[in-house]
């Protein structure tokens, strides 16, 4: 008999606060979480275990980012608009990030103001933040909604495949048989092979455009953080493809109308 027994990572929820997001460029509402590392049973945890540390999610853009609720004045229980998440958890955010709040000001104003230093810096931020997300990801086998389906449709057109054509063509049912399962494989193969470039055009280009987009960055400035990336073995840097993100950052705005959701007021 085995049993299965280690440590696992256990999440708990303890709030929101206010603070800022390097991928939205500006102050946003976070739910705040205590990470844990327990032992477990068959997967079955007991108790909040060893911490680990504090994690911080942005609700607008879904960045995790780490989080030292030291930093809070409070924890507000319930997510609450903007405006009151800063006055009750961190009142004192524009003092404390006045120098980013300064930099994306002037970015906004004009992108080619800030230093060649500065832009680097802030072009590799994003692939930077979501790198560790892309490395969790791939560190597991998923399975995405379309190759669930594929899976789905290559079991029944191996069930019914061969019945039908053996109604149709009794004297051919070992071949239709195999015709079927060729077919029922490539379907899979080709669903697998593409689901990593709708993870990432799901998950991580439109954040990554969120972040980049002000910045206004060229085809250079691009292809040297993920080569950077590449170089230093990130998944991320090997599997986007610069054509996709480019694609995405040249697509058409939301009109100016469109509602942001937990931005701050000024």
């Amino acid at each position: 008999m085995f049993i299965v027994w280690g440590k696992k990572v256990v999440y708990r929820r303890l709030g929101y606060v206010a603070d800022f997001c390097p991928l939205c460029r500006e102050p946003r509402a976070f739910e705040v979480r205590r990470v844990g590392l327990a032992s477990h049973v068959y997967y079955v945890s007991f108790g909040e275990g060893r911490l680990a540390g504090h994690e911080r999610t942005c609700r607008s853009c879904g960045a995790v980012l780490r989080a030292d609720p030291a930093r809070y004045a409070a924890v507000s229980p319930a997510e609450q608009p903007l405006e009151s998440l800063v006055a009750q958890t961190f009142p004192g955010l524009r003092q404390a990030l006045k120098d980013r709040l300064a930099l994306e000001e002037r970015i906004r104003a004009d992108p080619a103001a800030v230093s060649p230093e500065e832009r680097r810096a802030l072009v590799r931020e994003p692939f930077l933040l979501l790198s560790p997300k892309v490395e969790r990801r791939f560190a597991t086998t998923h399975l995405d909604k379309e190759t669930g389906l594929a899976l789905v449709a290559a079991l029944a057109l191996c069930v019914l495949g061969p019945a039908l054509a053996a109604r149709a063509w009794p004297n051919a049912a070992g071949e239709a048989f195999v015709a079927c399962l060729a077919l029922a494989a490539a379907l899979v193969v080709w669903q697998v092979a593409g689901s990593s470039r709708r993870f990432l055009s799901r998950s991580v280009i439109p954040a990554l455009t969120t972040a980049l987009r002000p910045l206004r960055p060229g085809e250079q400035e691009l292809r040297a953080a993920l080569e950077e990336l590449k170089q230093q073995g990130q998944k991320l840097g090997k599997k986007l493809r610069l054509s996709d993100l480019q694609a995405e950052l040249q697509a058409p705005q939301a009109s100016p109308g469109s509602p942001r959701p937990n931005r701050l007021v000024r």
